[in-house]
Formats: C-alpha cells, structure tokens, sequence
C-alpha cells in the first residue's frame, strides 16, 4: 500500500511551547501515517517527554499562525483524542490504586464507552505476562507489572497513534529486549503509528527506525529545542 492511501494519524507544525524566558520546545513538522514509527533520539533534557506532551494535547502549545495540530484530521484543541485515537506509555504507569490490573486496562475503553475486544484483551494480557494477575491491585505488582500494565491498558483500544515515553525505562535489564520487542510486535497489529522517545533506542527493537532530526536554535531571544521528522535521515 503506497504511503499516499494510509490514514494520516498525527499532522503536527509549529507546535511548541516556550517553557521560560530562556527554554522552549518546539516540532517544527511532523506527519505521521498509521503503520510508521518515528523515534525521538536526543540528549536528555532535550524535551522528548514535553514533545509527547504538545502531541497528545496534555501541555498547552503556544499558539500561532503557522500551528497545526491534527490527530487521525481532528483538531486537537476542538477534541481530547480517545483511546481508540491515542494511546500513551508514560515513564510511570500512573494506575488507579483502587482499581484491579484488568480494571486499570479497561478503564480508558470504559471512560469512551467504548466495547473492548475480549479476546485482544486476554492476547495483551498473556502477551505482557500478566495472566494470574488481573484481580490484583498495583501496590500488590511489582514496579515492572505495573509498568506492563499500562502498555497492555494504552494498545486495549488499537489505537491509531501511539505514544511511548521511555516505556521500558521501568523494566528489569532482563526483560526490556523481550518487552520491546513485544510493543513493537502489538503496534504492528493493531496498525499503529507510533512516535518513540526513547535514550536507549540505539538497540532493540526501535534500533532501525527513523529518527526526527533535532537541533536547538535562538528564536526572539528563547533557546528552542526543535525537532523536525521531515529532515530524518
């Protein structure tokens, strides 16, 4: 399928947002389609997380004339995207204490009422080695289930856009290659695109992906860290 007949599922220009006086992020362009993977690849404190941040609408963006902001063509600031539109890994999993492992997954679909897929449920579920555990809470899982969980809870609704920030970055060394390769494997099937920041992707599963460029430039005084897909090698 040639990439002009894939859905479009994140459209983003001048989008950024001045952080200080002295410090502001800024994507200058990217256009993703469903099935592409984009890797944030720069320094720490360049800004990854607050890119993920602009994207998903979770941070204000700074508006301008030039700004577009489209998620699978709905504008973000009409519309919070769902969870069959985004889905986003944080650092953290950032469960609900009070709710079990198979409720923390199904909540978002349940918040959009929103039918999740029972047998892409007990596939996620298996899949991220969480059987046995479903009626647990997440002070009764370790830190790495608990990171499972939110992937498992982000991919539920086969979301057309993926977020991952640092989504391995809580896991045991030991199971990082076999998780990775596992989200890589999931956004697969669901047909996700999916933007990656990421300070290990040099290796695994993200290690041949393209990269969005990045520099850091002065504008009106501001040191803006800027990225930009469209000048990936």
């Amino acid at each position: 399928m040639g990439q002009g007949t894939k859905q479009v599922v994140l459209d983003v220009q001048a989008l950024g947002v001045r952080l200080s006086d002295e410090f502001g992020v800024v994507v200058d362009r990217l256009k993703l389609h469903r099935g592409e993977v984009i890797v944030l690849d720069a320094p720490s404190g360049a800004g990854k997380s607050t890119v993920l941040g602009l994207i998903s609408g979770a941070i204000a963006p700074d508006r301008s004339a030039k700004m577009v902001h489209m998620m699978s063509h709905q504008q973000i600031a009409n519309r919070a995207p769902g969870p069959e539109t985004m889905g986003f890994v944080l650092q953290t999993s950032a469960l609900v204490p009070y709710l079990s492992v198979e409720e923390n997954i199904t909540l978002p679909c349940q918040v959009a009422q929103i039918a999740a897929d029972s047998d892409w449920l007990s596939y996620l579920i298996n899949g991220l080695g969480l059987q046995g555990l479903e009626t647990r809470k997440p002070q009764q899982i370790s830190v790495g289930q608990r990171q499972r969980v939110g992937i498992a809870r982000s991919f539920l609704a086969k979301p057309a856009l993926l977020l991952l920030d640092e989504p391995v970055s809580a896991l045991d060394p030991s199971n990082v290659d076999q998780v990775e390769s596992l989200i890589a494997l999931l956004a697969e099937e669901a047909g996700a695109g999916v933007v990656l920041a990421s300070h290990q992707a040099a290796r695994g599963a993200f290690s041949g992906s393209p990269r969005a460029h990045h520099r850091t430039e002065v504008r009106g005084g501001t040191l803006y860290s800027v990225f930009d897909a469209e000048l990936a090698a």
